[in-house]
């Protein structure tokens, strides 16, 4: 709710996530010309295309009203959300069961469902006071998340270690996680060659898809179509972010391809959708 002209305005503890959408500004000029669709990676986007991927953020980060406690009742989420044009910023009370770890879930469905529609996006996670309500947001948790996307560069969402310590999560956790056969809060953060730690949308599993093999397969096969688009940029920011996205796809893929695609990281691949996985090949 919008705050009261009654009521003063206070900072709150929250975690903070800023987004930017990759790409986006291009794809609204391009969109805007006569008789032309916009194009990010291989993807063609008219500005229908671009109205339903709003709409789409919209929906992946609104879709919880509530949250289970741990006494099993339900109580309503501190979840606010606000948008405008290529960026997106949500914000959680940092004293709320669960916040990170819901934050983090919040990103990596978000990176799921955009890469079908042929977008990437950059953010940054952090902790601090901030003021958001459906009118306004502001403070310093923001500004720190704001830099922090400078900082990550590459398509991800970086998330301070300082918070993931504060969670419980250390390193050692996060580079076993992909041996254990169920999703933890460590399991949805990589860290990456320079250090910094994000969201990871590689490594996904079938329970990412409600166990729907067919629907993997096709996230993956569309990241790879988004990857290869971006083969074919000349802008040096654009080939740096190609060769990351590469690297961290063929991580994916090259083992998948060693085992003669019968397994995906610790799964064992469904016969019925053998045929299918092996589009998901390594970039050579």
């Amino acid at each position: 709710m919008a705050a009261s002209s009654n009521k003063p305005i206070q900072y709150e503890d929250r975690y903070c996530l800023f987004l930017d959408i990759l790409g986006f500004k291009e794809v609204v000029e391009q969109s805007a010309q006569p008789k032309t669709t916009a194009l990010m990676g291989s993807k063609r986007i008219h500005p229908g295309g671009i109205y339903f991927s709003l709409k789409q953020i919209a929906r992946t980060l609104n879709y919880r009203a509530s949250l289970a406690s741990v006494t099993g009742r339900s109580k309503r989420s501190s979840r606010v959300m606000t948008q405008f044009s290529d960026s997106v910023v949500v914000s959680y009370r940092a004293g709320e069961e669960g916040g990170l770890a819901t934050m983090l879930y919040d990103v990596l469905h978000l990176q799921l469902a955009l890469v079908q529609r042929g977008l990437l996006i950059r953010g940054a996670i952090t902790r601090g006071l901030l003021h958001h309500d459906s009118d306004f947001v502001f403070g310093p948790a923001l500004n720190e998340a704001v830099e922090l996307e400078k900082v990550a560069m590459y398509p991800r969402v970086i998330v301070d270690r300082d918070l993931l310590t504060a969670a419980g999560i250390s390193t050692a956790q996060i580079v076993k996680s992909g041996e254990s056969a169920l999703r933890t809060t460590a399991s949805l953060v990589a860290q990456d060659l320079d250090g910094l730690f994000y969201v990871d949308y590689f490594a996904v599993r079938p329970e990412d898809f409600s166990d729907e093999w067919s629907a993997l397969c096709e996230y993956l096969i569309g990241l790879r179509e988004v990857i290869k688009g971006l083969a074919a940029k000349r802008q040096p920011s654009l080939r740096m972010k190609h060769s990351w996205l590469r690297q961290k796809f063929n991580q994916i893929a090259e083992p998948l391809e060693k085992s003669k695609f019968t397994s995906l990281g610790t799964y064992r691949v469904p016969a019925d959708e053998e045929d299918h996985i092996l589009n998901i090949v390594p970039f050579r």
